[in-house]
């Protein structure tokens, strides 16, 4: 039998190398001998095909403690590459813990009887039918190798392989099976519907738009521990900065055996996790964007919360999106996928209007909780930018009542650009085309892409005169500003105060017990946490990401601002949201303000249907970069001829909105098209991306990109 194994370690290394006493299965690690070397090969399919024109080479044997993939996983991998149009070996990275080891034991399994040709064959049949399996080293033992192999090859028992250190036998197995207890639900009768749409309909896709507080953890609950009731298994995804402290212990509460997946694990700890999921000690998988890949046994429900979020798609090798992945992962298992946000993304709202997906709805908030009053105020009229007069009043009368506070505002740094007075130098990054943020407590100046760092020093170093200017605020300038105003501590949340590793534990405790009473943060705060003592949400500048140029701007917007006001008011007390802006009048901000997600929809989607954006298209963005500038919109431009298509909107080469980045220009390919003509272009983009190799040059094709920076 011949078979195509991926080659670890060989770009585009897919080879056929010949089984010859079927041993192998797809999923295996094996040794083989690649050009006088030898190396591990991944068996991904048989090679069915007649006639191969060169030498073929056997499979030398199979590699110890390695992990085998699942069919489906295999199948799954391979898809991937073919639609992100990725490296193979960059997909096998990201599915494990890197140098992931498991021990084995050979176990003998009976698989048909035969009449025995003397004494020892019959000893031997009689065992192994009395005992069904048992270890290989112990028929040897009994009966000697030589008669064993005999066995095995004409079939009459089967090699399996075993999980030395969790003993995954039949008794453990039932063990397993059966340790999941239910426990006593709190549904209410809108969440108890939506479940049992979910239990008992045929659709394998499901959007399920609650509001903020309505109580959608509830449901998922509910599906994990069906699914665990049918010794079947379940992921739930969670956006990165969504997995709090709260989520967390409200899974462990619910479920005794649960793996935790996430960036923020060491690398023992992360493989600990990986290996009781691999050997079906664990059923229930609570993580990010990677967990998609976990080697759930017998899943039956994908799980995807706050499913608008951008961060389920992987902005490095490979450029996967989690939420796509799912989908193609349970049409692949027979599992079920659930969708879930109180803003879901337009394509996925689309998926549902037409169908694809089932639409379910939580309209109410869970409990006493109701929804906050909305307030919009024009800062053209305002004297202070950070804050209006309606905003300080109303802040000054929750803290007189002992309540809690949350501003968001979405950008980090004491000011996002520093100007001269004299001779109006602006302070960039010598490495991208971008202007450098200024971080006020570290006393420096840096690039929020490419991590470069100066010291701040008061004077231009263009002039070197002593008069800058401070322009664009962000969240440590809002801190240093509420300090003037309020008498008391704020807690400041952005990727510079959860650098450690504890960061939201303290952050959510911190809180919650109130040792802060207001919290300034960029979008990390506006979702995943409940507190119930905050009654004010303000929105400082909700323009933020209204004016970037990205199709997706109102979109995100919306999202954002929408999900931060949803913090407000969560518990028995009347919340309220003040949402500051320039633009009082986009029909983003105002459909913000009437909580009217299916207007903004309305509106949005004839947009897109307007000018053919996804979901009425699909997009691929190239993007080409060099240390050199010097060629590089030549270099561009060859290939750009080489893919063209007239059936398709193509644009290049042309500069990104950055044009340098880390030090390398960069160069843009936008193709736009449908779905159909797209997906007819990959194989002519993989060829060309084969063909232009050049170490000069670096090419990254991003499929259905979400940042278009």
């Amino acid at each position: 039998m011949n078979y195509v194994l991926y080659v670890e370690g060989v770009e585009n290394g897919f080879y056929t190398y010949w089984d010859r006493d079927k041993k192998y299965k797809v999923g295996d690690h094996v040794w083989i001998n690649f050009r006088r070397t030898k190396k591990v090969g991944v068996i991904l399919y048989e090679d069915k095909s007649i006639g191969h024109e060169f030498k073929i080479s056997e499979i030398l044997g199979q590699v110890d403690e390695q992990v085998s993939y699942s069919v489906e996983l295999i199948d799954l991998f391979l898809w991937i590459k073919n639609y992100y149009l990725c490296n193979f070996g960059d997909i096998i990275g990201v599915s494990r813990p890197k140098d992931i080891k498991i021990s084995y034991s050979k176990r003998i399994i009976f698989n048909k009887s035969i009449i025995p040709m003397d004494e020892n064959e019959r000893e031997f049949i009689d065992y192994i039918t009395k005992k069904q399996t048992a270890a290989k080293t112990t028929m040897v033992q009994k009966f000697g190798k030589k008669l064993l192999d005999k066995f095995i090859k004409s079939q009459v028992v089967l090699e399996n392989n075993t999980i030395k250190e969790n003993k995954y036998l039949k008794n453990e197995e039932n063990s397993i099976k059966y340790r999941y207890t239910r426990k006593k639900s709190h549904l209410t009768a809108e969440q108890a519907e939506v479940k049992n749409k979910i239990l008992e309909g045929t659709k394998r896709y499901y959007l399920l738009k609650g509001i903020t507080g309505s109580g959608k953890t509830e449901v998922y609950i509910e599906l994990v521990k069906d699914a665990l009731e049918r010794e079947g298994g379940a992921i739930f995804l969670v956006p990165e900065i969504s997995l709090t402290p709260q989520m967390v212990d409200r899974f462990k509460r619910e479920f005794d055996e649960i793996a935790i997946l996430h960036s923020r694990l060491t690398a023992k700890e992360r493989a600990g996790e990986w290996k009781d999921i691999y050997s079906g000690k664990k059923r229930v998988v609570l993580g990010v964007r990677s967990a998609i890949f976990a080697p759930v046994k017998d899943l039956k429900y994908i799980i995807i919360d706050e499913e608008h979020e951008g961060t389920y798609k992987q902005d490095s090798n490979p450029r996967y999106n989690a939420k796509y992945v799912a989908i193609k992962r349970a049409e692949i298992e027979g599992a079920k996928v659930l969708l879930g946000s109180a803003t879901p993304s337009i394509e996925s709202y689309y998926h549902a209007a037409q169908g694809v997906f089932q639409l379910l709805e939580l309209k109410k908030r869970y409990g006493k909780a109701i929804e906050p009053d909305m307030k919009l105020v024009d800062m053209k009229g305002e004297k202070n930018d950070f804050f209006s007069e309606d905003l300080i009043d109303h802040m000054a009368g929750r803290l007189r009542k002992d309540e809690q506070i949350m501003l968001l505002l979405n950008r980090k740094g004491y000011s996002t650009f520093v100007q001269c007075h004299e001779c109006g130098h602006i302070e960039t990054c010598p490495h991208c085309s971008i202007s450098l943020s200024y971080y006020k407590k570290d006393g420096l100046y840096k690039c929020n892409y490419c991590e470069y760092t100066k010291r701040y020093s008061n004077t231009c170093s263009n002039c070197k005169e002593k008069s800058l200017k401070f322009s664009g605020k962000g969240t440590e300038r809002v801190e240093s500003e509420l300090n003037e105003l309020f008498d008391l501590p704020i807690l400041r949340v952005d990727s510079e105060t959860t650098k450690t590793r504890d960061s939201h534990n303290r952050i959510y405790s911190d809180f919650l017990n109130k040792k802060y009473k207001i919290m300034v943060g960029t979008q990390m705060i506006s979702k995943g946490f409940h507190f119930p003592e905050v009654t004010l949400v303000g929105i400082i500048n909700s323009d933020s990401i209204l004016n970037f140029p990205d199709f997706r701007a109102g979109e995100k917007t919306f999202q954002l601002v929408s999900q931060a006001a949803g913090r407000a008011g969560r518990a028995e007390k009347k919340g309220e949201v003040i949402v500051q802006t320039y633009q009082p009048d986009n029909y983003v901000i105002q459909k913000i303000i009437s909580n009217d997600y299916e207007g903004f929809y309305e509106e949005e989607i004839e947009n897109r249907r307007i000018l053919s954006y996804p979901p009425f298209s699909r997009i691929i963005n190239i993007i080409i970069s060099s240390k050199e500038e010097k060629g590089l919109e030549e270099y561009t431009g060859e290939f750009y001829k080489e893919i063209k298509k007239d059936t398709l909107e193509m644009y290049g080469p042309m500069a990104p909105p950055i044009y340098k980045m880390g030090g390398n220009y960069r160069c843009q390919i936008f193709i736009k098209g449908s779905r159909h003509e797209i997906n007819r272009l990959k194989g002519k983009i993989a060829e060309t991306v084969l063909k232009f190799k050049n170490n000069k040059y670096r090419i990254i094709v991003d499929v259905d990109p979400i940042n278009l920076m």
